[in-house]
């Protein structure tokens, strides 16, 4: 249904602004534009009171849309649709299978059960020999 709309809305939009372009001003007639053939098809006014209905109505339908798709966008404010929106939460693990046990641990035994692992110990330090600075030379 959005996408409808959205696709309604661009259409009114470019509809409308087309419109707008091809009308003249009050004093010149839209025959011109027209090379003369609107005269026979409008009448004697040229139709511009045809063009100022259609507008008026394309307006009507651009502001219609907007309130519709302002109300269908805060009515949903706050939801993420992304990439992610349709996934689901990941299963617990499984539990290790009795012959994948870490070295040092008896097969069987549940991993909660081990002991905590121990860390690497750290490398010693490299002691950095550095370079005599020569003092800057006084300001005179």
């Amino acid at each position: 249904m959005e996408t409808l709309l959205y696709i309604v809305f661009a259409l009114v939009c470019a509809l409308l602004i087309g419109l707008i372009l091809i009308q003249q001003g009050k004093g010149a007639g839209v025959g011109f534009s027209m090379g003369g053939a609107s005269q026979a098809m409008f009448g004697g006014s040229g139709g511009r009171e045809f063009f100022i209905k259609l507008t008026a109505g394309l307006a009507l339908a651009f502001v219609v849309i907007c309130i519709i798709l302002a109300k269908m966008s805060t009515a949903t404010a706050g939801q993420y649709h992304g990439a992610l929106a349709g996934a689901t939460a990941p299963a617990a693990p499984a539990a290790p299978l009795a012959g994948s046990a870490p070295a040092g641990m008896p097969a069987g035994q549940p991993l909660s059960a081990a002991a905590p692992l121990k860390a690497a110990p750290a490398p010693a330090p490299v002691p950095v020999k550095m370079a005599p600075v020569a003092p800057a030379p006084a300001k005179q």
